[in-house]
């Protein structure tokens, strides 16, 4: 009877690795990477230090024009992990499917973090006549719904989990993300246009009363190829609860912040299927999806392009900072183009993107947080462009290219501000201007003979270096200048008050990796 059962145990584990599936890891990769993001500067002397050569690098060995269409810097070592099912329902024109997904993301000291990735249950209906891709779904995300987000691209989307603000709950998990936030979504599909409704959850303190309580958000969208695979054009929006302002509140003063706005994309390519950024497709166990993404380089020959305009308008309500237990709609506004060609071996891209800093501060929210702009504020928004080119040798299997871009940060200028106590020194008296790099990443630039500092244009190049040595291997080479005359540090004076002075504008760095994909 023991060997029986043994051998029953055998079998089912021997049926069961029959029936896995290499894809249900999707997009693991491991980078080797050995990196100095600024040879010009010594440990301690920048505001984000620069440590020296080594091995690892992060988001520093990034330039502003990197990574605009996903959430990683391209140097992790990762994994998404998602367990994927569909089947046939016992009902007719009915499936169901199924997606548990998590991202591993290995740290340089050794940590793990570890985040849903939007797992998900799926329920499709598919009436009598309609074709294979068309039906009516209802999704549910149980645990995270930041896949399912506003927008297209990934550098301007918005209401993905920090939705509910990027400080809802109780603050930023461990891995520095906001909560996650569940939700729903109830999509129609056919074969030319879609549209969908959607609603999230979330879990907001209410400092009135010093407990939780529920937050809502309602989203809808809808799109239609005007050109089947060939121009589309897509629009959604979204309203958003955000709680009340907790300083009022503490105050006695109820003051309720919601958020509402709007995303539109005109979307042109030459032949083929127009396809979201890539961290706003569900990862599934699904072939199609990995040919599409994960296979290398193709070059068919003649001349191929991709062309894309988006643009929002977004507004909430935060305190008027002029007038006391008031508030005022704050507007936020993003634009970005993106437009590639291929011809022959050679690829050509632009990119260029507006974002005003309200809308790089949207999901705080604010600036200030829960503040608008003082009465006399200058605000000018981010403004930068990029062009890059590359050729591929096939018979190597090399590719280089060489990346340049021009950025005016987003900056604020606001009114007179004096710091320092009793007789402070001049460095911190005057006007200010605040540099707004991303989220809550900021410089205070000094101010120049009592007048706010002008923003200087920051200019980068990067040349790149790819070596394909096998399907799934390759070594990748870059080398990045920067020349950023607004990156702020702190230095003691004579009189031991720090005080900010301005960093050596030049930096020179590289990145030589070998990543593996799975």
């Amino acid at each position: 009877m023991r060997r029986a059962t043994w051998l029953s145990a055998l079998a089912s584990v021997a049926l069961c690795a029959a029936q896995a599936h290499a894809g249900d890891f999707i997009d693991t990769r491991i980078a080797f990477a050995f990196a100095e993001d600024d040879l010009f500067a010594a440990p301690g002397t920048t505001t984000v230090n620069s440590p020296g050569p080594g091995i690892g690098a992060s988001r520093q060995n990034t330039q502003f024009f990197d990574n605009f269409n996903t959430r990683f810097s391209g140097f992790e070592t990762l994994s998404n992990l998602t367990l994927y099912k569909k089947s046939p329902s016992f009902f007719e024109y009915f499936s169901a499917e199924a997606a548990v997904g998590a991202v591993l993301v290995y740290q340089p000291n050794g940590l793990i973090n570890l985040f849903d990735n939007s797992s998900y249950v799926k329920l499709n209906y598919r009436p009598p006549g309609w074709g294979e891709k068309e039906e009516v779904a209802f999704t549910g995300f149980p645990v995270s719904s930041d896949r399912f987000r506003l927008g297209y691209a990934w550098r301007v989307s918005w209401g993905g989990d920090s939705g509910f603000t990027y400080l809802q709950g109780s603050g930023l998990t461990s891995s520095g993300r906001p909560s996650a936030a569940p939700g729903a979504k109830l999509q129609i599909t056919r074969d030319r246009w879609y549209a969908f409704a959607g609603l999230k959850t979330g879990l907001l303190l209410n400092n009135f009363i010093n407990v939780q309580e529920r937050a809502y958000a309602l989203l809808a969208g809808a799109g239609v190829d005007l050109v089947p695979n060939r121009v589309r054009l897509e629009a959604n929006g979204g309203w958003f609860q955000r709680g009340i302002i907790p300083f009022l509140a503490q105050q006695g003063v109820i003051a309720p912040v919601n958020a509402l706005g709007g995303s539109a994309q005109l979307s042109i390519l030459s032949g083929g299927e127009i396809l979201p950024s890539i961290d706003m497709r569900l990862y599934k166990n699904d072939p199609d999806v990995l040919n599409k993404f994960f296979r290398p380089e193709t070059y068919a020959g003649g001349l191929s392009y991709t062309l894309s305009l988006e643009g929002s308008m977004l507004g909430q309500t935060l305190a008027n900072p002029d007038r006391f237990a008031t508030t005022q709609v704050q507007t936020a506004g993003a634009i970005a183009l993106q437009a590639r060609f291929k011809y022959n071996f050679w690829r050509f891209w632009t990119t260029a993107l507006m974002r005003t800093p309200s809308f790089i501060q949207f999901d705080v929210p604010g600036v200030i947080p829960f503040n608008d702009y003082p009465k006399g504020s200058d605000v000018r928004p981010e403004l930068w462009a990029a062009v890059g080119a590359d050729y591929h040798f096939p018979k190597a299997h090399l590719t280089t290219g060489l990346i340049f871009g021009v950025q005016q940060p987003a900056h604020i200028i606001a009114p007179r501000l004096d710091l320092g106590a009793n007789n402070p020194p001049g460095a911190l008296l005057g006007q200010r201007t605040l540099v707004v790099r991303d989220v809550n990443q900021f410089n205070i630039l000094p101010p120049v003979e009592g007048q706010a500092a002008a923003v200087i244009p920051v200019i980068s190049v990067k040349g790149t270096f790819r070596l394909d040595i096998s399907e799934y291997f390759a070594a990748i080479g870059e080398v990045l200048y920067n020349w950023d005359n607004n990156r702020v540090t702190f230095r003691d004076s004579s009189a031991g008050v720090s005080q900010p002075i301005f960093e050596f504008a030049h930096q020179l760095g590289f990145n030589a990796v070998l990543q593996a994909r799975f």
